[in-house]
């Protein structure tokens, strides 16, 4: 599974992590276990916050995980704590029960949200779980045992383990998004890595578990990057009770790696630019809480909003099926430095070179943010 790159940590090194992340511990089972927790810009104690749990890879670590998929950006923009956990040795159990062989890591993750909940205010309605490679595998047997507090789940690059699958019965139906490259040379697509299921069997088991109609609907996203060799298709499977959905991100001839991720890393494929992962992953997440819809960003009818290119020169083009009424683009700080009325075309000339959040009005009725890199 991933394997840590030399030249993530060597970034990471040189860039170093936002001075509102911060780590703690504490004690399970006589092991100190710790956590990265990043707190959004603006933070206010009296505000009830939506958490996300992102788990690291194999051979990984929070930091790292942290770096690699950018969510502390998202976290800002759309205003959600997200917390990076470290697994022992760099590695979840996803694979076996819990006692002298295996960590009891559903035990670690289960009173980790609640030591948070404890000394943040968080909604406890509006907790997920997402996971690259083994943080993926670990994200699906938190949907099993943990299926009444997490509201909905993502897993990138990573299926289910042979002991997950078969041992797997959730107390509720919970929405489940699924990224997975056609060309990942380490969780193969057909097999997934040793001792687990494949990708396609893992989006049919909870297709059925959730009990969404069999037949899909696919959608072929534009290839607003032809660099990064891969496209990505978009199959849904909906008309699942309480509104629950099993949307699936196909990366045709994607690798091992969180699309629109910091870095690639050449031994693990292609990372698609088409998508970034991160904001895929939020705005599923933020259709959904315990209870159902959440009102917020339900299923949208325009599926093909991008901009592109990623990174962009001086112009940031849109790509929408809907009529665009206004796009304003915001710094990281928070700052609107751009306000544009009724165009798919807009002039970016005048922008410092950096990070971004396009926040886009159209007909659909549904305003998006979404992140691009002005180079």
């Amino acid at each position: 599974m991933k394997q840590i790159s030399s030249l993530i940590l060597a970034l990471m090194l040189l860039t170093g992590l936002s001075a509102y992340s911060q780590a703690d511990s504490f004690v399970v089972d006589g092991v100190y276990r710790n956590f990265n927790i990043y707190l959004p810009a603006g933070y206010n104690a009296s505000t009830a916050y939506p958490l996300v749990l992102n788990l690291h890879g194999y051979g990984m670590n929070a930091s790292l995980e942290e770096l690699y998929s950018e969510m502390d950006a998202s976290a800002d923009a759309n205003g959600y704590i997200v917390v990076y956990p470290n697994g022992i040795s760099n590695y979840w159990n996803s694979w076996g029960p819990a006692g002298a062989t295996y960590a009891d890591d559903v035990k670690f993750l289960t009173q980790m949200i609640d030591t948070i909940s404890a000394h943040y205010h968080i909604n406890p309605k509006r907790v997920y779980s997402c996971g690259l490679s083994n943080g993926g595998y670990m994200t699906y047997t938190l949907a099993c045992n943990l299926a009444n507090k997490l509201a909905a789940i993502a897993s990138v690059s990573g299926t289910m383990s042979n002991y997950t699958y078969s041992t797997c019965n959730p107390a509720r139906k919970i929405p489940v998004m699924h990224i997975h490259g056609t060309a990942d040379p380490i969780v193969p697509y057909a097999t997934g890595a040793a001792n687990s299921i494949g990708v396609e069997q893992t989006v049919a088991f909870w297709r059925d578990t959730d009990a969404c109609a069999n037949i899909s609907d696919t959608t072929y996203l534009p290839n607003t990057n032809l660099t990064d060799s891969s496209t990505v298709d978009v199959i849904r499977y909906q008309n699942c009770p309480s509104n629950n959905e099993v949307l699936f991100y196909k990366i045709i001839n994607g690798g091992h790696t969180w699309p629109g991720g910091f870095v690639n890393s050449p031994s693990d494929g292609n990372t698609n630019r088409d998508i970034s992962g991160t904001d895929e992953i939020w705005k599923f997440f933020n259709r959904y809480t315990l209870d159902g819809l959440s009102g917020m960003n339900e299923i949208s009818t325009d599926v093909a909003l991008r901009v592109y290119p990623n990174p962009a020169g001086d112009k940031l083009s849109i790509s929408s099926d809907h009529d665009i009424l206004s796009t304003d683009i915001y710094d990281l700080t928070g700052r609107k430095v751009i306000g544009a009325d009724r165009s798919k075309t807009i002039d970016i000339s005048g922008l410092e070179a950096g990070m971004y959040v396009a926040s886009i009005c159209s007909t659909s009725g549904q305003p998006a943010s979404i992140k691009f890199i002005k180079q």
